[in-house]
């Protein structure tokens, strides 16, 4: 999972500057680079080396739907065989070099596929095959922060795409082509009659949200001894399943949008077919103070009706729609969706607060919590990434959800306890030439012996190096 937390943002960028390379923003041509690192570190009771041998193709391209001729784009494809050797074999002993549980299932040799890539983020065209997150949909108040590798036996090829025209946009996020159950689409609209038809201003969007988990888990398999049963595919095995769908309604209006500052306030309506309703509405600050510093906010209010939950596909979700913290009570009370119907149906109220510092290209922070101050529980985000001279990359994502609360204090203190926690920490520093020394440092989750998910902490430190041609 942390390749994926973290590499999009921080990975590329270290290599090249490492190499001493020009910026994929610089580059005129073609570019292939070849690159590979090593590190040693344990997997629970043994001991891995990790060997990851890369090649990633980067192209300019023409940007499609573009009225401009200068519209460029950039295109990537880059593959990678990680492999965990195992070099310190403890008790219980397995026996075998490459450890099994990284290629037991059909959907694991599309590890090799690292990134396919059309566009960025920030472009109006951008679609990614690979490890996805973090994924949101629309104003993310469905979908927030989904990252869809969160274990350490288990690999998704998936794909998310946006598309964002002057006067209309899509979504569309799959969270595993082999095998797809989590599937959502967005359409959005910037009606004409809002505005000068001349204007580029574009005040109000519009937007329809639809997500899907087509086989929610909604009971687990028990043994004679009421213990959970492991499928053969290292995951809790599941008796019943059935689909759950939310869809949802958008209104964002762009109030005001100077040279140094933006106000844009929005309101969300909507509906889990399973739980219920729930309205978000809230507001987006930007601020550029100075030259260098720029400061982002949401501040959002919570209306949740009968059991719906806000964010209901967040980071853990991979892990929750098996196994979810009881909201009444210490404890797992099974996948979601059960735990949730078992809420009391009531009316609560519940807020969502963000703020983002970024100065120049060095440093971003992060910082987000939401609690509906009743039996949903509370959650903690934060993010951080740090460069210094093209010499040092630093990078940091936490998520930790907490069972309900009604005093402030407790949910914090919950949320800060790594118990649970989705850690992702990663370093890289220039030693010399095209050299660096590279670490790891992570918690995920794998199936333990008692059919349960457990947090297990994965580190590895050593070197790296890679050749641009």
């Amino acid at each position: 999972m942390y390749r994926a937390v973290l590499r999009k943002f921080v990975a590329l960028a270290a290599l090249l500057a490492t190499l001493g390379l020009p910026t994929i923003a610089q580059a005129n041509d073609s570019l292939w680079i070849a690159s590979g690192e090593v590190g040693v570190g344990p997997i629970e009771e043994d001991v891995f080396l990790h060997l990851t041998p890369r090649l990633s193709y980067l192209r300019p391209v023409p940007m499609f739907l573009c009225e401009r001729d200068d519209c460029q784009s950039f295109f990537e494809a880059s593959f990678q065989v990680p492999l965990r050797l195992r070099i310190v074999d403890n008790e219980p002993e397995q026996g075998d070099l490459i450890r099994r549980e990284d290629w037991h299932e059909g959907a694991d040799y599309f590890r090799i596929i690292r990134r396919l890539e059309y566009g960025s983020f920030a472009d109006p065209i951008h679609l990614r095959v690979g490890e996805i997150g973090p994924a949101n949909l629309g104003n993310a108040t469905i979908i927030n922060g989904y990252y869809n590798v969160v274990t350490t036996d288990h690999y998704r090829l998936g794909i998310q795409g946006r598309l964002d025209r002057p006067h209309w946009g899509a979504q569309v996020m799959v969270n595993d082509l082999t095998a797809p159950n989590l599937i959502a689409l967005r359409a959005s609209a910037r009606p004409d009659v809002i505005y000068d038809r001349e204007s580029n201003w574009r005040r109000l969007t519009a937007g329809v949200s639809v997500a899907a988990d087509t086989n929610a888990p909604t009971l687990l398999a028990r043994g004679d001894d009421d213990t959970i049963q492991a499928g053969p595919d290292l995951r809790p095995l599941v008796e019943l399943a059935r689909p759950t769908l939310i869809v949802g309604a958008d209104l964002r209006w762009n109030a005001y949008r100077g040279d140094h500052f933006a106000l844009t306030p929005y309101t969300d309506i909507n509906h889990h077919f399973s739980l219920g309703t729930g309205l978000h509405t809230g507001v987006l600050v930007d601020a550029d103070i100075g030259e260098e510093l720029h400061l982002s906010s949401r501040l959002e209010y919570r209306l949740l009706g009968q059991r719906y939950i806000p964010d209901y596909i967040d980071p853990l979700y991979e892990i929750t729609r098996f196994q979810h913290l009881a909201y009444e009570e210490p404890g797992l009370a099974g996948p979601k969706l059960t735990a949730a119907a078992s809420m009391e149906s009531s009316t609560r109220h519940g807020g969502y607060g963000q703020l983002q510092l970024r100065y120049a290209d060095m440093l971003s922070l992060s910082a987000a919590y939401s609690d509906a101050t009743g039996p949903t529980g509370a959650a903690l985000r934060l993010r951080a990434s740090f460069e210094f001279e093209d010499r040092v990359q630093l990078g940091l994502f936490y998520y930790k959800a907490s069972p309900g609360t009604q005093r402030f204090t407790e949910a914090l203190r919950q949320a800060v306890d790594l118990d649970g926690a989705l850690l992702a920490t990663e370093a890289r520093v220039a030693i010399w030439g095209p050299f660096y020394a590279q670490g790891q440092l992570a918690r995920q989750w794998r199936l333990g012996d008692d059919g349960r998910f457990e947090n297990i902490h994965l580190f590895n430190a050593g070197a790296g190096a890679g050749f641009a041609f």
